[in-house]
């Protein structure tokens, strides 16, 4: 596993081959790893934050090559942009991060199984011939994002914010039912639209308020709803 210099001031990857990695390792998992995390070790990396600020968005990129140099590459992402006061990547702490997500949860969760899905994704990678890791993005919980973002997290996270934001405002200030403004959202048909399906999305979370409880809980879940963080970048001369 080759790991790429990091891109984000302030946040560093760590790869199995650094000598740093196992003692990492094993004060996320509060020991010597088992045999069931032992052979995702050589598919994962550890992002440590040296920052003064917690980490409220990670994404990791892994980029591999497999026979005939067919070429995949996938970003992992920990999202707490709604609830960024829970970011565990904190100032000087560390988060494993493995190609094969479900070993992610494992360390997360402190469990000692995974299913079999696990174990046939990793004997996929087994058979890459090369991988590297990256930092693909990173925000903060002041909301500064940084980070080459290959998928353009940066502008669907504000395309979906500014839908949902949207939505809220409708349903308190419209002086249309409820039900026909929520009602009018989930049947926007379907579509790959990041502000189509983000309205869509809540709109059916609500509606089920308002099954529940009808307008007035329609109207106090919209309320109570939290936004993700708003996302900003540093403007460069």
């Amino acid at each position: 596993m080759k790991v790429e210099p990091s891109g984000v001031e302030g946040v560093e990857l760590i790869g199995p081959d650094a000598a740093e990695f196992g003692g990492a390792i094993e004060a996320l998992v509060g020991g010597k790893p088992d045999e069931v995390l032992k052979p995702a070790l050589r598919y994962s990396v550890i992002a440590r934050n040296h920052d003064l600020r917690a980490v409220a968005l990670l994404g990791v990129r892994f980029d591999m090559a497999g026979r005939n140099a067919k070429a995949y590459s996938v970003v992992h992402y920990a999202n707490t942009l709604r609830h960024p006061e829970q970011a565990d990547l904190t100032p000087g702490s560390i988060r494993f991060v493995c190609a094969e997500p479900l070993y992610t949860d494992l360390v997360l969760r402190r469990g000692r199984e995974v299913d079999r899905r696990a174990l046939m994704n990793l004997e996929n990678l087994r058979r890459m011939l090369r991988m590297r890791a990256s930092i693909d993005c990173a925000a903060f919980t002041d909301g500064e994002f940084a980070g080459p973002d290959s998928l353009g997290a940066f502008d669907r996270l504000a395309c979906e914010r500014e839908a949902e934001r949207a939505l809220v405002e409708d349903i308190l200030r419209s002086e249309r039912p409820v039900e026909d403004v929520l009602g009018e959202a989930m049947e926007e048909g379907a579509s790959r639209d990041y502000a189509v399906l983000a309205r869509r999305t809540l709109a059916r979370r609500l509606y089920a308020g308002f099954e529940a409880g009808g307008k007035n809980e329609a109207i106090e879940r919209a309320r109570n709803h939290r936004l993700r963080l708003k996302l900003w970048r540093q403007e460069h001369a």
